[in-house]
């Protein structure tokens, strides 16, 4: 009989306990800044659009904060144009080939992009006429890379 009383007091306490009051939440910070209203005072005059305009996401991360100007910067998609000294090694060595029929001069005309389009061409890569990582490895202009910290590190040390 006294497993019954035992098990019929923690379900009293079980049920006691669960219908306790949840704990307090806090209260949330007080605004900062010019939006900041003493309490009892009166709110400043909302715009036209006012909060409504804004989602109540927006208004739950904002509070307190004010809005603030989202500041944009653009950024340049692809590469920096090529300098004159590179215009005229990639001359060079269409030249070279057999593609440029002027001398380099360090400024990229018409000629020069057909002239890289034939290459292209020839090479199999798409015929655009734009200077590309494929089309300058293909002329041997791709990127430098110093072959001797490699052989060196092959090399056994007795």
């Amino acid at each position: 009989m006294p497993n019954w009383l035992l098990l019929l007091a923690a379900l009293t306490v079980g049920v006691i306990v669960a219908g306790a009051a949840p704990p307090a939440r806090k209260s949330p910070p007080a605004p900062k800044g010019p939006a900041a209203v003493a309490p009892g005072s009166q709110r400043p005059a909302q715009s036209a659009r006012g909060n409504a305009s804004r989602s109540a996401a927006s208004r739950g991360r904002n509070r307190g904060r004010g809005l603030r100007p989202v500041v944009t910067q653009r950024r340049r998609s692809g590469q920096p144009q090529p300098t004159e000294d590179r215009y005229r090694e990639i001359q060079q060595a269409l030249a070279s080939r057999g593609y440029l029929q002027r001398e380099p001069a360090g400024d990229w005309k018409a000629d020069c992009g057909e002239a890289l389009k034939r290459f292209q061409k020839d090479q199999n890569l798409p015929p655009n006429g734009r200077i590309t990582s494929l089309s300058l490895i293909a002329l041997g202009l791709g990127p430098k890379r110093d072959s001797a910290p490699v052989a060196a590190a092959a090399e056994p040390t007795p």
